[in-house]
């Protein structure tokens, strides 16, 4: 092989152009997380008419927690709240559908927090977990 400052420089640019050219096309999905993660929130937001702070979403692991942070659903029974439950968990599993990003999430968990303010601390009132099965549907786990 020629190793002419000429050939050298011709080699490297063409390495770097590869690189760019093709370290782009793997580049699937570049959105962030974040954006997915507030599109969900907005439209549980909108779908079942809740106070903007008081919907949270985010990712542990495989699972995708949504949190009802103070909602008036605290004070109701377990009934209510898994009525509600089922159907943020049907709007977040739609939401994800067909995400490569997201096919590790295998439990969607809807949890009710009475969060006091100014850093009180805060307390888990209710959750409910929805299980993907093996035909990819999130259905709710009874313990």
């Amino acid at each position: 092989m020629d190793r002419s400052p000429k050939t050298l420089r011709w080699f490297a640019l063409v390495c770097l152009l590869g690189a760019q050219t093709f370290g782009a096309g793997a580049q699937v999905n570049p959105r962030p997380r974040g954006v997915m993660l507030g599109a969900i929130q907005t439209a549980v937001i909108e779908s079942i008419a809740a106070q903007d702070k008081s919907v949270e979403v985010r990712i542990d692991g495989s699972v995708l927690v949504v949190s009802r942070v103070n909602s008036n659903q605290n004070a109701s029974n377990h009934i209510g709240r898994n009525n509600e439950a089922a159907a943020i968990a049907a709007i977040a599993a739609k939401s994800i559908a067909n995400d490569g990003e997201y096919s590790a999430i295998n439990v969607i968990r809807v949890e009710y927090i009475d969060r006091a303010a100014a850093g009180g601390g805060e307390k888990e009132i209710d959750s409910m977990d929805f299980r993907k099965n093996a035909k990819g549907e999130f259905e709710v786990h009874l313990t």
